[in-house]
């Protein structure tokens, strides 16, 4: 028997409301971690859901029962609110990092042999290749890039980590110009081993492309404050969040999203200039630590809880996760 519940946290997925009921049952505050709706992911992103109509009433159930409703991003909220839910219960806290486990320090050699990563410069990608991830976008950006340099043709390597939905289009993109060769793919690999992996890059690129509706892109990307956190030179799409957190020619080259072209430019910039990358790096990394750590993220959620429910603090609570989410399924498995 659960004794001294403090509060309910759970991460909402589709057709979930054990939160709402046991934040009932045992008269407590209610949590409800909200990363994007699952009924517009499906529309736009996969397969609309046989019973739409059922999930978007247990959608709003979680929305309008919970005391705090914590969204990743300013757009995330403006949906909320526009679909009549209070804006003074919505937290905006985007996602962070651990900056001990993403450092500078971490050893990359291991997975520089492992893949014979042997080029002056590697160009990185993390994810699950969704649609949302841009990695056709980067495939292509590169192949336009070796073709109009063919010099950087034995100098740089793209080097690809994860698999997904995208991948076959990722692949097709780089035969188009024939350059396979210069491109390693690892498939999934195991979340814990991502610092390595990222380690061994001097380039780390996050490509996110638009909403194909023309909503505001609602993500907070994970690998963007994992990039931040390795103090690496950092390719971002300006896209709004992404936009927000990292500042061109400071923290990270920004471009233009979707656009091959801009990333082609961007890469070439961060590519012939070793000290921009380093300098835009260790920016990155500073402004990682003063403003997004999961620590730091954890702090607002328990003082929004002040603010709403009169809570105590962090340490002199307990608490369950009602969330059925298992996020140890390998590296990038965010949907941001």
């Amino acid at each position: 028997m659960i004794k001294k519940l403090s509060f309910i946290y759970q991460r909402y997925s589709i057709n979930n409301y054990s939160g709402v009921k046991l934040a009932t049952q045992y008269h407590v505050p209610f949590v409800l971690e909200y990363n994007g709706s699952e009924i517009w992911i499906n529309r736009n992103w996969g397969k609309p859901l046989k019973h739409e109509s059922l999930s978007e009433h247990i959608e709003l159930l979680n929305l309008k029962a919970a005391d705090i409703v914590v969204v990743v991003s300013q757009p995330m909220k403006d949906e909320l609110v526009a679909r009549g839910i209070g804006a003074d219960k919505i937290l905006v806290n985007p996602n962070g990092v651990d900056p001990e486990k993403y450092s500078p320090n971490v050893d990359g050699s291991k997975i520089l042999k492992q893949y014979n990563l042997n080029r002056k410069t590697i160009i990185g990608f993390i994810g699950t290749f969704g649609r949302w991830h841009g990695a056709e976008v980067l495939a292509d950006a590169f192949g336009r890039l070796l073709h109009e340099f063919p010099e950087y043709t034995d100098q740089v390597q793209l080097f690809m980590i994860g698999d997904g939905e995208t991948m076959p289009q990722v692949r097709k993109n780089l035969q188009k110009y024939n350059i396979t060769d210069a491109c390693v793919f690892t498939g999934l690999v195991p979340q814990e081993e991502g610092p390595s992996y990222l380690a061994a890059c001097d380039i780390l690129v996050s490509p996110h492309v638009p909403n194909p509706d023309g909503t505001p892109f609602f993500g907070s990307p994970t690998k963007l404050f994992e990039y931040m956190a390795m103090g690496k030179g950092i390719v971002a799409s300006d896209l709004d969040q992404i936009g927000e957190v990292l500042k061109h020619g400071k923290t990270a080259w920004m471009v233009k999203p979707g656009d091959t072209v801009s990333l082609s430019c961007g890469l070439k910039s961060m590519i012939d200039d070793i000290e921009l990358r380093q300098r835009v790096g260790n920016a990155a990394r500073q402004e990682v630590i003063a403003k997004y750590t999961w620590k730091e993220h954890t702090r607002k959620i328990i003082e929004k809880l002040k603010e709403r429910c009169e809570y105590q603090t962090l340490f002199e609570t307990r608490c369950i996760s009602a969330s059925t989410h298992n996020n140890k399924k390998g590296v990038g498995q965010d949907c941001s």
